[in-house]
């Protein structure tokens, strides 16, 4: 058998892995129509309404189109209305059009936030000076005035880097290093201006400029640019090989051409237990 023949044998055995989940799967009916289930819903078995990044729309009879329930709401009066503000903690999870990024719940380790199978949960707690360990629990919770749900003196916040778009946190801050207090009616903590991180000499974090809708999407907003996207970008831990030790950092579109990225867009869960957090993320 020749080289030419072996390579077209192996393209063609790639392309069938490649293209058979879609060929396998099965048209279903709704109403007069035929659709694929992974690319669309059927609504009172008479509308179909399109799949984004996995996460399925609705119809709006009076807006005549499909929604997501997770930007509106649709009410009796057939009128888009923009769902309110976070106002409870909250996790988030990632969707995507990659199963890798379906359903996925953001994590924090390291001062970073990623999601996957290897992104890992960082936790401490030490009982010293009467702290009782018990009441925590080990999720990476949000509050909606910038911080952590940790209980660590200086608590410890979670932010955007200006210079790449990172989503990350802070460890406990010192007082001196603490941003301004929240308004009451302020989604997001916004520092008037950047604040040093007092360990890392000459880095400095910008305020947030985040927009949290209730049990909805997680939205960066740029000078008034409401982006609704972030970038899910690849990280192999060192040893790991194509398929082992991976995650995936999150970005926001700060810089448009990152690299081994992919977008994906973020659901806040609102009206989570604070106690569902940590003492101490680490």
């Amino acid at each position: 058998m020749t080289i030419k023949r072996v390579l077209t044998l192996a393209l063609a055995a790639a392309a069938a892995n490649f293209f058979s989940p879609v060929l396998a799967e099965e048209l279903a009916t709704c109403g007069q129509a035929t659709y694929y289930p992974t690319e669309y819903t059927c609504h009172n078995d008479k509308t179909l309404c399109p799949t984004q990044y996995s996460l399925p729309t609705k119809p709006c009879a009076g807006s005549g189109g499909c929604y997501p329930p997770e930007q509106f709401s649709c009410g009796e009066d057939g009128v888009l209305r923009t769902l309110p503000s976070a106002t409870s903690p909250f996790t988030l999870t990632v969707w995507g059009v990659r199963s890798a990024y379906r359903n996925q719940t953001v994590r924090a380790c390291g001062g970073y936030l990623a999601i996957g199978a290897n992104a890992r949960q960082c936790h401490a707690c030490t009982a010293a000076g009467g702290t009782n360990c018990g009441v925590y629990r080990n999720q990476t919770v949000f509050l909606t005035d910038g911080r952590m749900a940790s209980a660590v003196p200086g608590h410890q916040y979670w932010y955007i880097n200006p210079r790449d778009g990172l989503l990350a946190y802070t460890p406990a801050l010192a007082p001196s290093a603490l941003p301004p207090a929240a308004n009451s009616t302020q989604v997001g903590w916004n520092a008037t201006t950047p604040i040093t991180y007092p360990t890392v000499p000459n880095q400095e974090f910008a305020g947030l400029n985040v927009k949290i809708h209730e049990n909805g999407f997680f939205v960066w907003d740029k000078e008034g640019a409401m982006s609704h996207w972030w970038f899910a970008c690849l990280v192999t831990l060192p040893g790991g090989g194509v398929s082992t030790a991976r995650s995936w950092r999150i970005y926001a579109p700060v810089i448009p051409d990152k690299r081994d990225c992919e977008l994906v867009k973020i659901v806040a869960k609102a009206q989570v237990d604070e106690r569902a957090g940590v003492y101490k993320y680490v």
